[in-house]
């Protein structure tokens, strides 16, 4: 039976920096992570975000977690 194995999982957290003065469009800047657990929930992941948040300069927009996965038989 194919499965698939993780191979890389990371984590973003998008943060808001302002406002462009030139196009009036959100700066977002990006913090990664990488080695983040690939069985870590969104539950989890939304409590780290609200745990680290206060440690940014800029408040956290939004977070993205990625992973690469690899298929084998």
């Amino acid at each position: 039976m194919a499965q698939y194995i993780p191979v890389r999982s990371g984590v973003t957290f998008k943060l808001n920096s302002g406002v462009n003065p030139s196009t009036g469009r959100a700066v977002i800047r990006a913090v990664s992570i990488r080695g983040a657990d690939p069985d870590l929930t969104a539950d989890a992941l939304d409590a780290v975000s609200q745990l680290v948040n206060p440690l940014f300069e800029h408040p956290v927009a939004f977070v993205e977690k990625s992973q690469t996965n690899q298929l084998e038989d």
